[in-house]
């Protein structure tokens, strides 16, 4: 079984920007349709919400539902305790900028329930098809955590294979959907899985933009990176678009995921 590649070919959005961290974390989205949003969905949110941050920081009437059974108070405890002594050490060592990195996944730490107050929520929940005491389906999160139908959501999702499992919920509110921003896990084998998710999608947003994660290894048996990040905007905002001219990645928006290694050509023949 092979990638669809060319259901993968973005179509041009002229107003794309990079959200978040420079390199693992960040993903290149329309700035236009942050506007438009009256609910952040964030989905797996681990240590480091700063896209969330920064796109409320744009639209500050935007709310953020952020949504992560891994996140809890001992967990929090636990990253300013490690990010601590890891920002110490390389203070020490003349490292800035890891000392920097692990500066900011400090503050990120320390302000996480100044952030996920008021407006906004934080749902220790894990995402899945199905609703359950721990579990929960995007069908219920939109239906009960997103506001009223009227309200446009925003879904950014990272998480780790199960995005499979939620391709049916996110159909069904599509009409309520302006841009989804994910990424994909396990290519190589849930290869048709990740073709079925993009043909389902096909049907009502257009791809804009895609990054291989070269935390991931490139497999040559589908000739593809095992994991990518995708952006998609419902095709009701995009009048008939042009396929993309870029190569990808895109200079001055892409960038590694890991800076240590290079990052991952993607052709789409």
């Amino acid at each position: 079984m092979k990638i669809k590649k060319q259901e993968l070919h973005p179509k041009h959005s002229a107003d794309l920007i990079r959200m978040g961290n420079q390199f693992d974390g960040g993903y290149v989205i329309p700035k236009t349709h942050i506007q438009d949003t009256d609910v952040l969905l964030s989905l797996g949110i681990n240590d480091d919400w700063r896209f969330d941050k920064e796109f409320q920081a744009l639209n500050p009437d935007c709310r953020v539902v952020g949504v992560d059974y891994t996140v809890g108070l001992s967990f929090i405890v636990r990253k300013i305790l490690q990010n601590s002594v890891k920002s110490l050490i390389n203070t020490l060592l003349f490292r800035n900028d890891k000392r920097q990195k692990y500066w900011t996944r400090l503050l990120n730490c320390v302000f996480f329930y100044s952030f996920f107050r008021g407006q906004n929520r934080h749902l220790q929940r894990r995402v899945s098809e199905t609703s359950g005491q721990l579990d929960i389906s995007l069908d219920e999160l939109i239906e009960h955590h997103c506001g009223d139908h009227q309200d446009t959501v925003f879904l950014k999702m990272d998480i780790e294979g199960a995005e499979y499992q939620i391709i049916n919920d996110l159909c069904k509110h599509a009409n309520r959907i302006n841009v989804v921003a994910a990424e994909f896990h396990h290519l190589d084998t849930k290869t048709t899985q990740f073709n079925d998710f993009i043909t389902a999608m096909s049907e009502y947003f257009h791809v804009v933009h895609i990054h291989g994660n070269n935390y991931g290894k490139y497999v040559d048996a589908i000739d593809f990176p095992e994991t990518v990040e995708i952006t998609f905007i419902n095709k009701s905002l995009m009048s008939d678009p042009a396929p993309s001219q870029h190569s990808y990645p895109v200079e001055g928006l892409d960038f590694p995921n890991n800076p240590k290694k290079p990052d991952y050509n993607i052709a789409f023949e």
